[in-house]
């Protein structure tokens, strides 16, 4: 998206990336938190450097949906709360911030511009509802005890809000640990167990598009996850894939800048995307894995040109 040219123009154009997290109200740490990458690919993604993936968009906007809803849902029980008592309307009510052992208990963001953005939502919602029931929200210190300022936790967790991740990949993606780099680099300078694909290409167009390189793999957890003893483990055939395309860099730069998954866990027929985690969900990265996949190839193969040399001549 292009930056607005006027010259005396106070600040930059909004693109996607920015106005989303800014709605959350999330710091740009906060925000590579909540979408599981880079605080690096965060700030590519604000200063318009490179496009948010359109499935975190998509998934931003249904939360940010959700929340629009819930924050009207607390506002109406919160005017209702206003003209309890003996039926005089109550100008004020108190809404309290969540504890930290809450916030892990109902998957909530830890994050005060959420909370900020969010109470702020439910206090227009609370004072716009009418001249008779309006009511003014007044955020207020968290309490473990559930009462008239916190009821909105039950809420949020009987509508199933769970805000702590964008999406949630456990099921698509394998995850793998900092050494299976070391194992990746073994591997592909040895050779001898890569077995190497060249597919792609058609009728009109005979030529391959793209080559595999497939090394047997099979990461600590598969066996816990589907019940098989080291044996059956052993027979499994899985395999770690790397898909690279005939054309592209040689020094495999557009590898190392591309958000497309070059790295798969094939298994049983089934391919997975593998993303890279060696601390925990808020590392995993596909900006990460291809950076640290590009200096593996240019470390073992010097050049594009040299492993499809090596490849072709298997």
């Amino acid at each position: 998206m292009p930056e607005i040219s006027i010259p005396d123009y106070p600040f930059k154009l909004p693109n996607e990336a920015s106005t989303l997290i800014s709605r959350f109200g999330f710091s740009q740490k906060e925000a590579s938190v909540f979408y599981g990458v880079r605080l690096d690919t965060i700030k590519k993604w604000i200063s318009g450097k490179m496009a948010m993936p359109d499935d975190l968009v998509i998934e931003s906007y249904n939360k940010l949906a959700r929340l629009q809803d819930f924050a009207a849902l607390v506002a109406a029980a919160y005017n209702d709360l206003a003209v309890e008592d003996d039926g005089e309307h109550m100008a004020h009510q108190y809404i309290s911030l969540p504890t930290v052992a809450q916030m892990r208990r109902g998957f909530m963001p830890v994050s005060k511009g959420f909370y900020e953005s969010l109470f702020a939502d439910i206090a227009a919602h609370a004072y716009s509802s009418g001249p008779d029931d309006f009511c003014y929200v007044v955020p207020e210190a968290p309490d473990e005890e559930i009462g008239k300022t916190n009821f909105w936790i039950h809420l949020w967790v009987q509508h199933d809000m769970q805000m702590e991740l964008c999406i949630e990949r456990e099921g698509s993606v394998a995850r793998f640990d900092i050494d299976f780099y070391t194992f990746l680099k073994s591997e592909l300078t040895s050779w001898k167990n890569v077995q190497s694909t060249f597919s792609g290409g058609s009728d009109l167009h005979p030529h391959p598009d793209e080559v595999c390189l497939d090394i047997p793999y099979s990461p600590d957890w598969y066996g816990e996850a589907h019940d098989l003893t080291d044996e059956e483990v052993a027979l499994a055939g899985t395999s770690v894939r790397i898909a690279i395309s005939i054309t592209g860099s040689d020094t495999f730069d557009d590898i190392a800048g591309d958000e497309q998954r070059f790295i798969q866990l094939v298994e049983d027929d089934e391919i997975r995307p593998m993303m890279e985690a060696h601390e925990g969900p808020e590392d995993a990265d596909l900006c990460a894995t291809n950076e640290n996949l590009a200096l593996i190839l240019r470390e073992v193969f010097g050049s594009r040109k040299a492993l499809l040399a090596k490849a072709a001549h298997q």
